[in-house]
């Protein structure tokens, strides 16, 4: 009796457990269709997310995924300091290519492995000893091959400097005109942002993100000024600051930001004017006088050897 009541048992949890896995194994309908969009290949044998896959730039596919496990063991190397440097200066120069710190430190590592590599199966193959003078050049090659990407950030970070400070004395008459007739501050920026597509215009677009999430005005000029690192936006977030603070109508201060922006292009473009001559001269003494005096000196080189001949 006892021996069919444990068999009854052990059977009626069989079927449950059987029961169990079986609907639990029941997929929703919607899902499947989903997933089977995705995952069964098309015509071509190709699946749609294999497709997006294989659109993606080549350094999304295989350089980026290489330099974030880099990351770590090169990130160990560098101090904290370093770090915070390479963060900033990713933040001026825009994240080009949406580069964070880890790929970035991750690029220098495959960088300076890459570099290593190459220079040691081109000793090999070559046969070059391993003296001191080849190892000093090796040393001097992975050192220049590890800053490599820090002199490309900061080329990068020149260019958008460049840009936002020849774009801001124009955005500033705007929206000293969009103030006058009557838009706020916040309005007068947002039409910078509808009618340009510039850095300055992505930089306005974020200061208006921070201060819709509820970020203060004063803070997120700051912000603006601190991200971007040029000395114009510094000094008109500055006069921003200051108006807010003392109560100064932000109309007349735009106004006056927006002529001494003015002045300050016009006196850059003096000074560019002004280095001109100087800068031509290294050419000109280099390149263009040794042409003219080929030209006129030239015919009557061998004159001059046929006369000493003569004598």
């Amino acid at each position: 009796m006892l021996l069919t009541i444990i068999a009854s048992v052990v059977a009626a949890l069989a079927v449950a457990l059987i029961m169990g896995g079986l609907i639990l194994s029941r997929r929703d309908e919607t899902v499947s269709s989903r997933l089977g969009a995705y995952l069964t290949p098309g015509q071509d044998g190709v699946s749609i997310v294999d497709a997006e896959v294989k659109s993606k730039p080549f350094a999304e596919r295989i350089i980026f995924p290489i330099a974030q496990r880099l990351s770590g063991s090169v990130g160990a190397i560098l101090p904290n300091n370093q770090v915070a440097t390479i963060r900033r200066k990713l933040l001026m120069a825009g994240n080009p290519s949406g580069l964070t710190v880890a790929l970035f430190i991750g690029i220098k590592g495959m960088a300076l492995i890459g570099t290593l590599g190459v220079a040691l199966a081109f000793g090999v193959v070559g046969g070059l000893p391993a003296n001191l003078q080849n190892l000093g050049l090796l040393t001097v090659l992975c050192f220049c091959a590890f800053f490599l990407p820090d002199f490309w950030l900061s080329s990068k970070i020149t260019a958008r400097q460049r840009a936002l400070t020849n774009s801001l004395p124009d955005a500033l008459d705007l929206l000293t005109i969009a103030n006058a007739a009557g838009l706020s501050f916040e309005n007068a920026i947002q039409e910078i942002c509808s009618k340009w597509d510039d850095e300055l215009a992505h930089e306005f677009e974020r200061v208006l993100r921070d201060v819709g999430m509820g970020v203060s005005r004063r803070q997120a000029i700051t912000d603006f000024g601190d991200r971007t690192g040029v000395p114009d936006i510094i000094s008109f977030a500055s006069a921003i600051k200051q108006a807010e603070t003392l109560g100064i109508s932000i109309g007349r201060t735009l106004q006056v930001q927006s002529e001494e922006m003015r002045t300050r292009r016009r006196q850059r473009a003096q000074e560019t004017a002004n280095q001109a001559p100087i800068k031509m001269m290294f050419p000109l003494v280099f390149l263009i006088f040794p042409a003219i005096f080929a030209v006129l000196l030239g015919p009557a080189v061998p004159q001059l050897l046929t006369t000493f001949d003569n004598l």
